[in-house]
């Protein structure tokens, strides 16, 4: 397919889309963006202990940017902190 054709769809399907969501997820799906979903939530859950520790954003308020509840938010932070203990 057409590059460009794709970036058309790509463009059309978040314009479209009923709720507010990541880009990030369709540049994927179109192949716009070379990175895989599970390196993409990584730098989400970076980006949200981020926001928390050092922005000091409530857990809610990170979860609406990213369409998450506050817990949900909190156990992806809490999986991401364990797992890079491992790997330590």
């Amino acid at each position: 397919m057409d590059p460009l054709v794709e970036n058309f769809y790509a463009l059309y399907e978040i314009i479209s889309a009923d709720k507010e969501y990541l880009p990030e997820y369709v540049f994927i799906k179109y192949g716009l963006m070379d990175i895989t979903s599970d390196e993409l939530k990584e730098v989400e859950t970076m980006e949200m202990k981020r926001l928390h520790c050092e922005e000091k954003l409530s857990l809610k308020k990170i979860g609406k940017m990213f369409s998450l509840t506050d817990s949900g938010v909190y156990r992806r932070i809490q999986a991401f902190d364990k797992k890079t203990k491992k790997e330590i």
